[in-house]
C-alpha cells in the first residue's frame, strides 16, 4: 500500500469520477481493494515512469530542488530500482565523482545510497576543499594534478543544458606554502625534486625569500619553504557536490536516500586476478550479489547488483563489515576509522599598536600555509578572517570529546594552538576566535593513505577510503580510478596499484614523508 508521504506527491480531495474509473479499469482492481486516492498515486507512478520515456517531451532539470520535469508532470529521481550495474555507498564527493566518471565513460546504471541526506557529518561538507600537489608520494601528486585540472575546468565537464554555462564552485587559486626547519629541510627538497619530475608547479624558497615576499612571517626557526605558484587553491566542496549531483541526475544515476543493513553473496567460484590490481593467483572468491537498504519510512528492499563501491567515508568499515570483513571468518577489516579536527575560524585585531611594526598583518597574498609542526594556516575569502587548525595525533582524544560535546574547545585553542599561531605570525598576538566547527574524515590508521581496488576476497567490492583528510581533494581521481578497475579492469589514467588493499594482506604501507 501507498501513502503520499511516501511518494511525496499531492493526493487532491477530490477525483472525478469518470477519471477514477478508467484507473481502475487499467489497474484492474476492484472499489473494495483500493481507494482512490490509492489509484491517483499508482497514476503518479506510471507517469513518472511514462513521461522520462517521451522523446518529443521538453526535459530540463531545476538544479535547486534536483527536481526534473516536462510541460505536464513534475518528479525526482527517488524511484527504488530492484537492480543495477553499480550501487554506489556513500553519497559524498567521492560517491557522486564515481557515479560521475561510471555514466561519462560506460553504459553502466549507477545507484547511488546515502543514508544522510542533509550531510550533517560528511566529511566533504565538513571540510575544508583545499589542494596541493605537494606530497611525497607520486600517486598522490599525479591525483591532485588530474583533479585540478578538472576544477579549472569544471564547466566543461559538469554542464547540463548549454554546454557554455559557467558553474561555480567558488574556486580560488592561491600557492600552499610548507615550511620545514633544519630537521625535515632535507626531505622538504627530496619531495621537490618528485614533483617537478612530475610536472608540478612548485619553488623552492629559502629563509631570505621568505621573509622579502611575506614580511608579516616569522622564519627565525624555519631553513626553507615550498610553495605552490600553479595548480594549488581551494574550493567550496559543497558546491561541487551539488554540481555533480546534478550533472549525475542528468545523465540518469539514481540517486536513493537509505541506510545500506546487510550484503548476500553467491557461492564459491574460482576466478583469476584483475590486470589492474596486484598480481593475484587464481582464487576463490565470494562475489557479493545484494544489498539491503532499509529506506526512511521503514521498509526494507534489496537491490541487485554486479559491482559495489564502498564510498562510505569515515563510516567505510561498518559497511565493511557488513560483508563479514573484519569478522571471524575474514578476520583482516578495513583499518578506517572516523578521525575529528577543530577548525577555528580567527580575527585579528585592527590595532597593531601591540605588535612590532614589522611584522604587518597577512593580506590577500597570503598562501595556504603548512608549518612543519602541523599547523594549518588558510585565509578565507575577503571576510578578514583566517581558518586555523591542526591535525597532529597527540591532539586527537581532545578533539574526538569536542565532537562529543558538539562545539570547539577555546581553551585547546589558547592553550595550544594560539602559541603556534603567534610564533609563526606575530601579528596573531590577540587574534579573537569569532566561529568554528568540528570536521570529520576517513582516517586511514594503517599508514594514513587511499585504500583503492577490490577486495581478495569478495572482488566486485570496490574500496575508496582512508584519504585521511586527502579524500575531498582527490575525490575527482578516486573516482576516475575506480570507474577504470570497474570498466577495464585495470589502471588507464595512473597506476594505484601500491594503494590496493593486498598491501594489507603483505604487511606493506606507503607512508607520506614530511607531508601531512
Amino acid at each position: 500500500m501507498y501513502s503520499s508521504s511516501q511518494r511525496n506527491v499531492h493526493v487532491p480531495r477530490y477525483l472525478p469520477p469518470q477519471h477514477t474509473k478508467k484507473l481502475r479499469r487499467s489497474f484492474n482492481c476492484s472499489a473494495t481493494k483500493i481507494t482512490d486516492a490509492e489509484v491517483w498515486i499508482k497514476s503518479i507512478k506510471l507517469c513518472r515512469i511514462f513521461w522520462p520515456c517521451q522523446k518529443s517531451k521538453k526535459k530540463h532539470i531545476h538544479k535547486a530542488s534536483l527536481k526534473w520535469s516536462t510541460s505536464h508532470i513534475t518528479y525526482r529521481e527517488d524511484q527504488v530500482p530492484r537492480n543495477t550495474d553499480i550501487l554506489v555507498i556513500g553519497g559524498g564527493i567521492i560517491g557522486w565523482a564515481t557515479a560521475f566518471w561510471l555514466r561519462r565513460d560506460s553504459k553502466f546504471s549507477v545507484t547511488v545510497v546515502e543514508k544522510d541526506p542533509t550531510y550533517s557529518q560528511s566529511a566533504t561538507v565538513l571540510g575544508l576543499g583545499s589542494i596541493r600537489q605537494q606530497f611525497s608520494e607520486p600517486e598522490n601528486i599525479q591525483m591532485s594534478l588530474f583533479s585540478i585540472e578538472f576544477l579549472r575546468n569544471v564547466s566543461n565537464y559538469l554542464w547540463v543544458e548549454d554546454p557554455t554555462e559557467s558553474i561555480d564552485i567558488g574556486f580560488n587559486p592561491q600557492g600552499c606554502l610548507m615550511l620545514a626547519n633544519a630537521e625535515n629541510v632535507d626531505l622538504l627538497k627530496e619531495n621537490y625534486l618528485l614533483q617537478i619530475d612530475l610536472g608540478a608547479k612548485v619553488e623552492l624558497l629559502t629563509k631570505d625569500d621568505l621573509s622579502t615576499r611575506w614580511p608579516w612571517m616569522n622564519v627565525d626557526d624555519i631553513e626553507m619553504g615550498c610553495y605552490g605558484y600553479e595548480n594549488e587553491g581551494w574550493f567550496d566542496p559543497f558546491l561541487l557536490l551539488k554540481a555533480l549531483k546534478i550533472k549525475c541526475h542528468f545523465m540518469g544515476v539514481n540517486y536513493v536516500v537509505g541506510e545500506v543493513t546487510d550484503f548476500h553473496a553467491s557461492p564459491f567460484i574460482m576466478v583469476s586476478s584483475s590486470g589492474g590490481e596486484s598480481q593475484r593467483p587464481p582464487v576463490s572468491c565470494k562475489p557479493l550479489r545484494s544489498a539491503t537498504i532499509s529506506l526512511p519510512n521503514q521498509m526494507n528492499i534489496s537491490i541487485s547488483f554486479n559491482s559495489v563501491v564502498n564510498a562510505a567515508g569515515p563510516w567505510a568499515a561498518d559497511v565493511a563489515e557488513l560483508a563479514e570483513i573484519g569478522s571471524e571468518n575474514l578476520p583482516l577489516g578495513l583499518p578506517v576509522e572516523p578521525r575529528y579536527r577543530q577548525i577555528f575560524v580567527v580575527r585579528p585585531k585592527n590595532t597593531l599598536s601591540h605588535v612590532e611594526s614589522h611584522y604587518p598583518l597577512p593580506g590577500l597574498d597570503m598562501p595556504f600555509m603548512i608549518d612543519h609542526n602541523r599547523l594549518f594556516i588558510e585565509r578565507r575569502d575577503l571576510s578578514g578572517e583566517f581558518i586555523v587548525y591542526s591535525d597532529n595525533p597527540k591532539f586527537d582524544s581532545l578533539n574526538n570529546n569536542c565532537n562529543k560535546q558538539n562545539s570547539v574547545n577555546h581553551e585547546f585553542f589558547h592553550e595550544h594552538i594560539q602559541p603556534l599561531l603567534c610564533k609563526r605570525i606575530p601579528g596573531f598576538k590577540d587574534a579573537e576566535v569569532t566561529s568554528g566547527w568540528i570536521s570529520i574524515c576517513d582516517y586511514n590508521t594503517w599508514d594514513q593513505n587511499l585504500i583503492i581496488g577490490s577486495h581478495p576476497l569478495h572482488t566486485n567490492m570496490y574500496f575508496c577510503n582512508g584519504s585521511s583528510g586527502h579524500g575531498t581533494q582527490h575525490a575527482i581521481a578516486i573516482g576516475k580510478s575506480i570507474s577504470e578497475l570497474i570498466a577495464f579492469q585495470q589502471y588507464k589514467t595512473f597506476n594505484l596499484v601500491r594503494f590496493s588493499f593486498d598491501r594489507l594482506f603483505s604487511n606493506q604501507t606507503v607512508n607520506e614523508v614530511n607531508c601531512f
